[in-house]
């Protein structure tokens, strides 16, 4: 999971979208914070670190959701006012996927500020609280993460109420991502402890994980969502569907990259975290398949070590380079990109709008600007 830098909409539906989304965020969670006041000021106090964990969030699934609702036709303000909230109902499932990932992946940071977990660790070891600080820190982002699906469910049944004709195809596909992106949290899990044996290649394991537990709520079901609360046709859900799958790998496998080379100033997670928690992607699959004895001394000494110092951590990154492996996952992110933009590009029964921020999405989504992507260290 990942919070890469997101794509400009054309201006009108960037600014009306944001606005849209930020707003029903706001009056949802202003209701909610009154809720928990009633049991307990400290419950209401949740809010807060919700809202500021949503704080900084680059609406790329709530844009997608729009757009996929544009591409059956342009939305009425009713229309676009029942999309944005199922985008806001969208935010909140990611920001519950995004806490408890974190606590499981051991993050130190998101968005640049300290992760859940950590941040009420340290609250607790501030105010000197009595038992463990990390075990409380861990139970707040277990907490936190449930209230925020839970809110994100009772604002998609809100929409879906209003939209009767359309509601059972698109509850469907809410449901749909729901359960695919924790299915596929299971799988990460179960893949990172040597447990996802149905899969016999490490590479068809690692891109297993991300048909599951990325493809499906970042692109995939978000934009059939918004394309079935307009009443799409199957044609339509078909194209749309094979363009989400290019879209939403490219998208996985450019966040590995990041995981590894990107610049932490500007992606707001760590650089390091992957290598540190020996994070089974392609990346690594690639590396260890193509490396010689001593780069596979360098991996194993190395991958899964918390303890790493940081040069460490550049003979990892060399090996990474000069294995070729980053060079081979960052091609097959252009791969992704040129699939996606080739599928919606020949797709008929869209809208000419869509088409365009489709294809505008796919290419900011997958960008590679900027990365050291070289085949050999530096």
């Amino acid at each position: 999971m990942s919070s890469s830098s997101a794509p400009a909409l054309p201006p009108r539906e960037d600014a009306d979208l944001a606005d849209d989304v930020a707003r029903i965020l706001r009056v949802t969670l202003a209701e909610r914070r009154e809720e928990l006041r009633a049991i307990a000021p400290e419950v209401a106090s949740l809010v807060g670190v919700l809202s500021t964990f949503l704080e900084g969030g680059k609406l790329l699934r709530p844009r997608f959701c729009f757009w996929g609702g544009a591409a059956v036709r342009v939305p009425d303000e009713a229309e676009r006012e029942r999309l944005a909230t199922l985008g806001a109902a969208i935010e909140l499932v990611q920001a519950a996927a995004l806490v408890h990932d974190d606590l499981i992946d051991h993050s130190p940071t998101r968005r640049g500020r300290p992760a859940v977990h950590v941040a009420a660790a340290d609250d607790h070891r501030a105010r000197a609280l009595v038992g463990s600080s990390e075990e409380h820190g861990a139970a707040v982002a277990v907490v936190l993460g449930d209230l925020a699906l839970a809110w994100a469910n009772a604002l998609a049944a809100e929409v879906l109420a209003s939209a009767p004709a359309s509601a059972p195809a698109a509850r469907r596909e809410y449901d749909l991502l729901c359960s695919e992106v924790m299915a596929g949290q299971y799988l990460d899990i179960l893949h990172q402890a040597g447990g996802f044996v149905s899969q016999a290649l490490e590479e068809d394991a690692a891109l297993a994980v991300i048909r599951w537990k990325t493809i499906p709520y970042t692109v995939l079901r978000p934009l059939r969502l918004g394309a079935a609360l307009l009443g799409a046709d199957d044609a339509l859900l078909e194209g749309l569907s094979r363009y989400a799958e290019a879209v939403g790998r490219g998208f996985q496998l450019r966040d590995d990259l990041l995981g590894v080379i990107g610049d932490e100033a500007a992606t707001g997670k760590s650089a390091s975290s992957d290598i540190a928690e020996g994070k089974r992607t392609l990346l690594l699959a690639v590396a260890q398949e193509r490396a010689d004895d001593r780069q596979r001394e360098v991996l194993a000494r190395t991958v899964g070590a918390d303890d790493a110092s940081p040069e460490d951590l550049a003979a990892v990154r060399a090996v990474l380079r000069g294995t070729g492996a980053i060079a081979e996952v960052a091609r097959r992110v252009r791969e992704d990109a040129d699939a996606a933009v080739g599928t919606v590009s020949a797709m008929t029964g869209i809208t000419d709008q869509a088409r365009a921020a489709l294809i505008d999405l796919a290419r900011a989504t997958t960008d590679l600007a900027g990365l050291e992507l070289g085949p050999t260290a530096d």
